[in-house]
């Protein structure tokens, strides 16, 4: 049982998509995906492998942010 919840802690902390105001973003609004994608691979570059939760969260948003992006939430 207690794998199956390890499981699902990991599987979750995987799928974690940032929003953004793509308005206030301006002219980096049509990079946004690309963005997200190179953002992603810096997190997971950058991580520990069992690393999970917010310290992840947080350190997309501030990739994105530090590209011009204006994110909402954490």
């Amino acid at each position: 049982m207690s794998r199956l919840f390890v499981i699902a802690v990991l599987v979750a902390g995987c799928s974690y998509t940032p929003v953004a105001d793509l308005r206030v973003s301006g002219d980096k609004a049509q990079l946004y995906q690309r963005d997200v994608v190179e953002c992603r691979q810096l997190v997971i570059e950058a991580t520990p492998y069992l690393q999970i939760g917010g310290s992840k969260i947080k350190m997309l948003n501030d990739c994105l942010r530090g590209r011009g992006h204006s994110v909402l939430g954490a």
